[in-house]
């Protein structure tokens, strides 16, 4: 017995041996980054205590843009064309190659390694700008706290800078005194349609149209939200917004106007709430605000949900470059700041000088897409390996919209698609600067992507450099 007990031992640690063995055997055909890995890094120094710069240059050295020591930069000029019946939803198609050998440029050294050169400007036909509207007959309602306001200020003078629409705040940040945690508590209950009475108070006779949004809703432009409200009758009582795209959220929440896309609110509508607002208040189970006010708007009145297409919850998260990056015009974007992460007022800063040119396609070459205000995106396998009819699944779990997305396409394999994104976009001059970045990041081999020499790797990354592409354009 004592024996057979060892011989039983041996064969369990050698079958033990063999299993660990093969697993690491296996384990070798999957490993994709060194080990230590964390400990390389690409190299982003502090470039404000570096050596003046070329004028032209030094704002790649400011520290929101993050660049290595080293970039690869290049310069691009863009004169547009302005056609007023170009349909801004087609790919527009160009034979020159956009991405050209671009130059060495040491961030850290006075910029050495640049020379200017001349810039021949590429042509691009673009749809004209929107017109100028007054738009003080729209009031935005949003319930927030003070921190995310602040934080979003920029993307609201985006859309709202120049307009003549008001917004209404409501602070959520609970005051010293019994009665402002009250409040607090019920804004944060009860969210969006705690707001609907404050709306109704501070409409006045020429409001046609209330609005209810989150502190990261994103209207790129009002004009075309105007133009699509402008086919209702705001007399009436009316209640206009987007579904989620997720449709789980659907099934759970019912049939009704995500607050992050945006809902619409006739003044008719509101004043045909007002009398019920303390009884919708008590309903039970319907904890979200959202939620609240379709139930009072469907208990207490006849009026339904007028889905307007374009209203973006963006109930996804992760890579949200497949639905950017589709052609499709957008009326509003949410999220970009949370779930995903979007410069969207620099994005679409592009659009006051030729409106719905924003995101607007251009393919170049054989093989590269620029997605205007978004990205440049070079296709290892060529245009003819993807169809630019269709939305990439980019996010997560992107198999289940196709309900609200189609047509789509699967996700690529991150390695076939070389992308810049935009990081910046700003008036120099009489011209429209726009950043686009490929970072080192985006090169590093995850962990489900094989490598050669994993030592070799980790000692390149080091040495690795961003790559920048600057779109001037002419207007």
């Amino acid at each position: 017995m004592p024996s057979r007990y060892r011989s039983g031992r041996r064969r369990i640690a050698v079958t033990a041996f063999v299993v660990v063995a093969l697993f690491f055997l296996n384990l070798g055909g999957f490993i994709s980054l060194p080990f230590r890995f964390d400990e390389a890094k690409p190299d982003r120094p502090n470039l404000a205590v570096a050596p003046p710069c070329e004028p032209t240059l030094d704002h790649l050295r400011r520290p929101s843009y993050g660049l290595t020591r080293d970039i690869v930069y290049q310069k691009r000029c863009i004169r547009p064309v302005i056609n007023a019946k170009l349909d801004s939803q087609t790919v527009s198609q160009n034979p020159d190659p956009l991405i050209k050998r671009g130059q060495i440029v040491q961030l850290d050294q006075a910029c050495e390694g640049w020379t200017k050169s001349s810039c021949e400007p590429i042509t691009l036909n673009v749809p004209p700008a929107y017109p100028v509207q007054d738009y003080s007959d729209f009031l935005f309602g949003v319930a927030t706290n003070l921190e995310r306001l602040n934080e979003s200020l920029s993307q609201f003078e985006s859309w709202l800078g120049n307009t003549h629409a008001r917004l209404l705040a409501v602070i959520t940040d609970p005051g010293d005194e019994p009665k402002y945690e009250v409040l607090t508590r019920q804004f944060h209950d009860r969210g969006h349609f705690a707001i609907v009475r404050d709306l109704l108070r501070y409409a006045t006779p020429e409001t046609k149209w209330t609005a209810i949004v989150d502190d990261d809703t994103f209207f790129p432009s009002l004009y075309p939200i105007s133009q699509i409200l402008g086919k209702y009758d705001h007399k009436q009582a009316a209640y206009v917004g987007g579904l989620s795209e997720n449709h789980d959220a659907v099934n759970h929440h019912g049939y009704m106007g995500f607050g992050g896309a945006g809902i619409f609110l006739s003044p008719a509508l509101l004043r045909e709430l007002d009398p019920h607002l303390e009884t919708c208040l008590t309903a039970e189970h319907v904890p979200q605000g959202d939620g609240l006010l379709k139930q009072c708007i469907y208990s207490k009145t006849k009026t339904k949900l007028s889905v307007m297409k374009g209203l973006h919850q963006l109930d996804m998260g992760g890579d949200m470059s497949g639905f950017y990056e589709s052609g499709r015009l957008p009326m509003s974007l949410h999220h970009w700041k949370s779930w995903h992460q979007a410069p969207v007022d620099k994005m679409v800063k592009v659009s006051e000088f030729c409106g719905s040119c924003f995101l607007q396609r251009f393919t170049f070459g054989s093989d590269t897409v620029f997605t205007n205000g978004y990205s440049i995106v070079e296709y290892s396998a060529g245009l003819e390996s993807i169809d630019l009819n269709k939305m990439e699944g980019s996010w997560e779990g992107a198999a289940g919209f196709d309900w609200s997305m189609a047509p789509m396409r699967s996700k690529m394999d991150r390695r076939l698609k070389k992308s810049y994104r935009l990081i910046d976009s700003e008036m120099v001059g009489k011209n429209l600067r726009q950043v686009y970045v490929h970072r080192v990041e985006d090169d590093i081999p995850r962990r489900d992507e094989k490598v050669g020499d994993a030592k070799k790797a980790q000692l390149k990354i080091n040495e690795m450099k961003d790559e920048v592409i600057e779109l001037w354009w002419e207007l």
